[in-house]
């Protein structure tokens, strides 16, 4: 499984427009990582904003991996 996703990516998982992930971001509920220069939200940073649980199902159904 992957363990990181651009901003964009993750407001799809959640249904957030990508400026409502980066109010998340701001307010400092979500948090983030550089890669290459660019903001990528980890595995673990989600894990810190929603629970694991929640975090493995969501990325689990957007990456079409299936039932967990």
């Amino acid at each position: 499984m992957r363990s990181m996703f651009s901003l964009e990516e993750v407001g799809e998982m959640l249904d957030m427009k990508t400026s409502e992930v980066e109010r998340e971001i701001e307010s400092g509920h979500l948090t983030y990582s550089f890669h290459d220069g660019e903001k990528r939200i980890t595995l673990y940073d989600l894990e810190k904003y929603m629970g694991a649980e929640q975090t493995r199902k969501i990325t689990q159904d957007y990456l079409g991996e299936g039932e967990g």
